[in-house]
């Protein structure tokens, strides 16, 4: 173009030329002037002609990286709309003045719905708070970037450099919240069921854990029954709401049946299942008492012990909620876990209570035990033969358990029979004589019995030590006194009836107890029990041990008494307690008879022996007890009579003949007559009443009356002081 524009000029310049030739006197200058226009002209059509080719390739290579820019631009916008984050700019304001598809997305807006809110609007309550603090500090320069997570959006936000902007980036992490709620809630119950003793301690922190991770309003615990094959709640919680108490109460009151409502399916199928909608649904109960507390869903799930169905958990909650699968997995593997939980704390519970039993019966029983190693070594021995020995457990295992296993296989020698280790599976029993650390010699009954382990090996013997002195030295001195009175006088017949009579009640009352402690013992030892029938067994045999205990003591009590060697340690005593203490102990097994008490609450204080005076009263209501009908009344009443305390105890039993009252205080005497020979005893009970009252400076007798019931009266004198209030307050 310039060299045409060049070419036209000197055309031009041409016919110029042309009209000048006719006037030679200028043709000269007008050619050089036209020459060196024409010079000039030409410079500067070259130049022209570069600058237009440079804006050429100027513009060709602008419109190419025009091209690349657009280009870029969409590659980016696609990167930013499918990005998993959501992108968009605003002004320092927080106003939204660009946005990615996937903002409008997360904060489920339309595009241009989020292009008129500011950032502040998409949030509420203390959100809302957060981010307009974050925001003003943007605003004001405190911070150039400013990030946070809320409940289900994590929010970042730059602000620009150099442009009054704000970059936001939002992420949605309400996916993330929830399988980190899922994981924390299945956490939670895994650590309370390893951390909880038992079930009871556990279910309703496992029930409260779930509600507050998983967003239900309240939850209960269905366990079956096995004897009526229904199911009824054992546990539940809910946030202390009035409205969800009813509900809850409501549901304690029902008996589920297999495959009935929500939780009989549950049980029926051994799935999850949901009512979703409880104000449409027919078959679930209690559904009045849901409505009232505004309840609209409902999730059971099955607690699973092995392939069987043993509880349910059910979830409530106001709002409507669909579970989904990540939840039902959760709560599935919560329901296997649980129900292993519980199964482990059932045989656990079941082992405590019959190690608590057996352990009980060890450290309990009035009768001596000793547990020994199958080499002879004693491994344990309980405190009544500690006390019965009088050695401390460190000197008992040192000198007195080899003296005493010497003394065994020295009888054993004497009667023809296996030493202890040779004979300790034959159960048999023998007599040996040994010394107490105090050094009394006393009279021994020792029975072993081999106690296996789960191979059936022996690991343990369990040796029965009892002191039989008295009954060895009382059989003695009757066999004496029997062969005395044969040769010297006429009471032999009274007295070998009385010899025969105490023989048959000792044994019989020995041989039955022992018969029963070695009879459940050895049931207990073979195993392949149920923990209730260990339970059972362990009560009849604490029971026998303490039939034979109350022998023992009767007649040691009796024997300390007439040889001198009892004391009675005097103190001040309230006999009104002592009553009361007395009706308090018969009480609980004396489910058939009514107690009254007539007491004088101005009773002054005695002068005795309290545990004797317990042993007095006790003994006196336990008699009561026994010879009323059932239905009858003990009355126990107290007065001053003169210097004395007076205690009468009443009952309206079958009451004694007149001929056998002057005799019931008597050794080893009892009602013959009557319904009186089919109730069980001794006859040393009251004996002993008596001498313990006598030895208190009091006395006692009887009254009564065949039909009408008897009346036993005691005196105990009162204490010095009381007696001298008494006297002054007379006077």
């Amino acid at each position: 173009m310039p060299f045409a524009f060049a070419a036209a000029v000197l055309a031009a310049i041409i016919g110029v030329l042309g009209a000048a030739a006719t006037q030679p006197e200028v043709a000269f200058p007008i050619f050089i002037g036209v020459v060196v226009f024409a010079a000039v002209l030409t410079g500067v059509a070259v130049a022209a002609s570069e600058l237009f080719r440079q804006y050429r390739q100027v513009a060709a290579g602008t419109q190419t990286k025009l091209d690349d820019i657009t280009a870029a631009e969409r590659r980016l916008r696609n990167v930013v709309d499918s990005a998993d984050v959501g992108l968009g700019l605003a002004d320092l304001e927080g106003n939204l003045t660009q946005v990615s598809d996937r903002l409008a997305v997360i904060f489920g807006r339309g595009h241009d719905e989020l292009l008129k809110v500011s950032i502040t609007d998409l949030f509420a309550g203390e959100e809302r708070a957060m981010v307009s603090k974050g925001l003003a500090r943007l605003r004001d320069g405190q911070l150039t970037r400013w990030a946070t997570e809320l409940s289900a959006v994590g929010l970042y936000m730059v602000r620009l450099p150099a442009d009054p902007q704000l970059l936001v980036q939002a992420t949605d992490i309400a996916a993330r919240r929830r399988a980190e709620t899922l994981s924390d809630c299945l956490a939670s119950v895994r650590e309370i069921i390893v951390a909880s003793a038992g079930v009871d301690q556990a279910l309703p922190q496992v029930l409260r854990q779930m509600c507050e991770h998983l967003g239900w309003s309240a939850g209960q615990y269905w366990s079956v029954d096995s004897e009526t094959r229904t199911m009824r709640v054992r546990h539940s919680w809910n946030a202390a709401d009035a409205l969800l108490d009813g509900f809850l109460f409501a549901s304690r009151g029902m008996a589920v049946t297999e495959g009935n409502g929500l939780v009989g399916r549950v049980w029926q199928a051994g799935i999850l299942a949901v009512e979703g909608d409880l104000t449409r649904a027919t078959g679930y109960e209690p559904l009045r008492a849901a409505q009232i507390a505004e309840l609209r869903s409902a999730l059971a799930f099955p607690i699973v012990q092995g392939s069987e169905v043993t509880g349910v958990i059910e979830l409530v909650s106001r709002e409507t909620q669909t579970p989904e699968v990540e939840e039902v997995t959760v709560l599935a593997t919560a329901g296997v876990e649980i129900g292993q939980f519980i199964r482990r704390a059932g045989i656990a519970d079941a082992l405590r209570r019959s190690e608590a039993d057996h352990r009980a019966i060890f450290e309990r029983s009035p009768v001596g035990i000793a547990r020994i190693s199958d080499d002879g070594e004693l491994v344990e021995a309980n405190a009544s033969l500690l006390h019965l020995l009088e050695h401390d457990a460190d000197s008992m295992k040192g000198t007195a358990w080899p003296d005493l296993m010497r003394a065994y296989d020295q009888a054993a020698l004497r009667q023809h029979k296996a030493p202890f280790l040779a004979g300790i599976s034959d159960g048999g029993s023998l007599q040996v004589r040994a010394a107490t650390g105090g050094g009394t010699w006393l009279w021994l009954q020792l029975t072993a019995t081999s106690i296996p382990d789960s191979y059936g090996a022996p690991e343990h013997v369990l040796v029965m030590v009892e002191d039989v002195t008295a009954l060895r030295e009382t059989s003695e001195r009757l066999t004496e006194a029997l062969q005395a009175q044969r040769d010297a006088n006429a009471n032999l017949e009274k007295f070998d009836q009385t010899k025969s009579e105490f023989l048959s009640i000792v044994s019989h009352e020995f041989r039955t107890a022992l018969t029963g402690i070695q009879g459940f013992s050895e049931l207990i030892r073979d195993g392949g029990l149920e923990p209730d029938e260990v339970r059972a067994y362990g009560g009849y045999i604490f029971n026998d041990a303490d039939r034979v205990n109350r022998l023992i003591g009767d007649m040691l009590d009796l024997d300390r008494m007439e040889s001198g060697r009892m004391t009675m340690r005097t103190a001040d005593v309230d006999i009104n307690d002592i009553v009361m203490e007395a009706i308090s102990r018969a009480a609980p097994s004396a489910t058939t008879v009514e107690f009254k008490s007539d007491l004088d609450p101005r009773l002054p204080i005695v002068a005795g022996d309290r545990d004797r005076l317990i042993q007095v009263l006790s003994n006196l209501v336990n008699n009561a007890v026994k010879y009323s009908p059932e239905g009858g009344t003990v009355t126990l009443a107290s007065r001053v009579d003169g210097r004395f305390a007076l205690v009468s105890i009443s009952d309206t039993g079958i009451g004694i003949p007149q001929d056998e009252i002057g005799h019931v205080f008597e050794r080893f005497r009892r009602v013959r007559s009557g319904a009186a020979q089919a109730i069980p005893g001794t006859g040393l009970g009251l004996t002993i009443v008596k001498q313990i009252v006598e030895m208190h400076g009091g006395k006692i007798w009887v009254e009564s009356a065949v039909g009408h019931g008897s009346s036993f009266h005691f005196t105990i004198p009162l204490a010095p002081e009381s007696a001298q209030a008494l006297q002054t307050s007379n006077g």
